[in-house]
């Protein structure tokens, strides 16, 4: 065997032992896609970890994975078509805004099973949640919720525009190879969550997705994806 061989060989061996997987990646003082110093907005000051606690680590690895596969597209595709991506991400951002001063809710959530079940646990001594306290630690993790929701609904519209125009498909697949297909269907698939149940099991399927991609080794340290030539 030649030595670039072997050499080639320690290269790929270190690239895959190096590869994180998403709760790896959750370490303090990553910086999101924007510039925190800017910062003017709470969803912002969310992002950027601004007292909110180990579980909005998620955010700015959330928020770089977003941002590079938005600019790995809109780098790929026709100026014309640039008008549907910035349209797709404006609404998220729009909605994102949000985030901070509201519970998001989703689309199997029913608010009488909710009360009985917060009954129940109050009968065996548990505390409730108040879906009007937006201080209380349970909102504030209800609250990552929300986010994830939105980047995962902006995620997914892209990936369907891909995937619906011919000429682009290969986009996707050349960012998700050797596996565009298991990257299309954990995208895709939209998990259902329990009627009792604050917290939206479906908008989690965006941490799947980076977690998996960081195992498959096609992030940055930063959550955000390698570049492919």
């Amino acid at each position: 065997m030649s030595l670039s061989r072997i050499l080639l060989g320690i290269a790929l061996l270190s690239l895959y032992c190096f590869a994180l997987d998403l709760e790896q990646m959750m370490i303090p003082n990553i910086k999101p896609s924007f510039d925190c110093a800017k910062a003017k907005f709470d969803d912002e000051f969310s992002i950027c970890g601004d007292g909110f606690g180990a579980s909005y680590n998620m955010l700015p690895i959330i928020d770089n994975f977003y941002s590079s596969f938005y600019k790995i597209v809109s780098k790929e595709i026709e100026s014309k078509d640039n008008i549907i991506l910035k349209n797709i991400s404006t609404t998220m951002l729009k909605n994102r805004r949000k985030c901070p001063s509201q519970i998001h809710f989703h689309d199997t959530f029913n608010k009488e099973a909710f009360d009985k079940e917060n009954e129940e646990n109050l009968q065996k001594g548990y505390d409730v949640i108040d879906l009007h306290n937006l201080s209380s630690g349970m909102a504030s993790v209800l609250g990552m919720n929300c986010y994830e929701y939105h980047y995962l609904k902006a995620l997914r519209q892209i990936t369907e525009f891909l995937y619906t125009t011919p000429q682009y498909k290969i986009i996707f697949e050349k960012i998700f190879y050797p596996n565009p297909k298991e990257y299309y269907k954990l995208i895709m698939t939209k998990k259902i969550s329990s009627p009792d149940s604050l917290f939206d099991e479906d908008a989690d399927v965006i941490l799947d997705v980076i977690d998996k991609a960081a195992k498959d080794n096609l992030l940055e340290s930063n959550g955000a994806l390698k570049k492919h030539e």
